[in-house]
């Protein structure tokens, strides 16, 4: 499963999301719930509009604004330290990752999954972030 597709994983069926970097923090830390499931709902649709298996330049430019905008949003303050680290970390991975270099991860060929230019301990903070989405935002990711 690519990098880019993993997170939504964790949804079943559901769909698909991704990647990180380390986190600056400024983000707003009080959305309401509504907002920002409804900016997480943006990231999943500019991510599942990728035709191919890897997106074009323009797909990828529609994703780091689909999370430009998440990380404007902020959490809601009912998220915890782990997740709300991981959430800075996949922001600032996606709108700080050049094209070039993120075509580089599309695929998996170097056989890991995590997200690239990202230690273990965030990608395990990402993770985190994923699992806070699938139960905070299930109804607008068409979950249970």
């Amino acid at each position: 499963m690519t990098s880019l597709k993993r997170p939504f994983a964790v949804l079943g069926a559901t769909a698909l999301l991704s990647l990180g970097l380390t986190a600056c923090g400024g983000y707003p830390t009080d959305a309401s719930a509504k907002d920002f499931c409804g900016s997480v709902q943006d990231v999943f649709e500019a991510t599942i509009a990728v035709e191919g298996e890897e997106p074009t330049k323009k797909e990828w430019e529609k994703i780091q604004k689909a999370y430009e905008d998440l990380g404007e949003t902020g959490t809601p303050k009912n998220i915890g330290e782990d997740e709300r680290e991981g959430f800075e970390v996949v922001v600032d991975a996606i709108t700080d990752l050049d094209y070039d270099e993120a075509k580089k991860s599309f695929g998996d060929e170097d056989g890991e999954d995590g997200i690239p230019g990202v230690s273990k301990d965030d990608d395990k903070k990402a993770d985190k972030f994923f699992e806070y989405i699938t139960t905070e935002c299930s109804d607008e990711l068409g979950g249970e």
